[in-house]
């Protein structure tokens, strides 16, 4: 294959990798919608399972506390909840914002995390060394996609914890945080995404090793059957064991996005570390996992659609 050649393949390659990760991700996003409201409301400080008498305020009077009632009852009462008092669209609150964001997002970082793996499998250090080699650059793409992105998600998470029934747009959270707090104010939470990189890190090294388990890493054959059930494992059970252990950072992230006034009148969340011994102290484990439990029905089921279509995008164009 000459030089010429080979360029314009990498080069169509690399459109395949963005719109195959894309339409995955608007997919998974557009399907899990509800629950990613829900989700971040139970990571910040206006509901969460480490304060009882809030849930209970919410749910009703006659309700039961919280620990003596099935996590997924208590999900679905505070939707019903919410369709109640602020509509259906408030399932849907921060989709725009998404929908903008989430395509480029999950677009650029997969972009960046092939380009990055395919120039350090280039480099004779890192040869025969693919662990080293997808965590240099799930933390390049993460890191990247994080410091761009984050202004968008800052605006979803604003828009999400709204608790009225009246629809405001994003405009409207960009007037009021730069009013507030400046240009800065869309860069909060930045340290905790940071962090959150380490999730990233943690799943695609799984989900690498796991696609070399079921031999699903090599070079697509015309007629091949592409194995749908494997690759819907091997992202799953990859999630589930990255998120359980980093979770803490998503709500943290949360937090550092709200304006909660400590008895000082400063803000009560002001840095990753900081924020994170807070609610610690204040609300022990339940705080520090707050909306895990809805985060894992999120998460898994986009997950399987996201990875499915991006690898079924892959399989149908390479097995041509």
């Amino acid at each position: 294959m000459c030089a010429d050649t080979s360029h314009k393949y990498g080069s169509f390659k690399s459109v395949i990798h963005l719109f195959a990760s894309g339409m995955g991700a608007t997919v998974g996003l557009c399907v899990t919608s509800p629950l990613d409201v829900v989700q971040t409301r139970l990571q910040s400080t206006h509901l969460n399972f480490s304060n009882v008498s809030k849930m209970n305020a919410v749910l009703g009077s006659n309700s039961l506390l919280p620990i003596h009632r099935p996590y997924f009852q208590i999900l679905f009462a505070y939707m019903r909840h919410m369709i109640q008092t602020e509509g259906i669209a408030s399932m849907f609150k921060g989709l725009s914002p998404s929908l903008i964001g989430i395509v480029p997002a999950k677009s650029l970082y997969f972009l960046c995390y092939v380009t990055a793996k395919k120039k350090l499998n280039e480099k004779p250090l890192f040869l025969n060394h693919q662990h080293v080699i997808h965590t240099l650059s799930a933390v390049v793409a993460g890191s990247f996609t994080s410091t761009v992105t984050n202004p968008i998600w800052y605006i979803k998470t604003k828009l999400q914890l709204r608790r009225d029934s009246k629809q405001i747009g994003a405009i409207q959270v960009i007037r009021e945080g730069y009013k507030k707090h400046g240009f800065k104010c869309f860069f909060r939470g930045l340290s905790a995404s940071y962090v959150g990189v380490l999730e990233t890190v943690i799943y695609f090294i799984l989900y690498e090793h796991l696609k070399n388990v079921f031999n699903l890493n090599n070079k697509r054959q015309i007629g091949e059957k592409f194995q749908a059930l494997n690759f819907i494992f091997a992202a799953t059970s990859s999630k589930i064991a990255a998120t359980t252990l980093v979770y803490p950072h998503e709500v943290i992230r949360t937090r550092l996005r709200q304006d909660v006034k400590d008895k000082s009148g400063q803000l009560k969340y002001r840095n990753f570390i900081q924020s994170l011994n807070t609610v610690r102290i204040e609300e022990g484990r339940s705080g520090l996992y707050g909306g895990f439990g809805t985060s894992l029905m999120r998460q898994l089921p986009y997950t399987a659609v996201m990875f499915l279509t991006y690898e079924a995008i892959l399989h149908s164009i390479e097995s041509e």
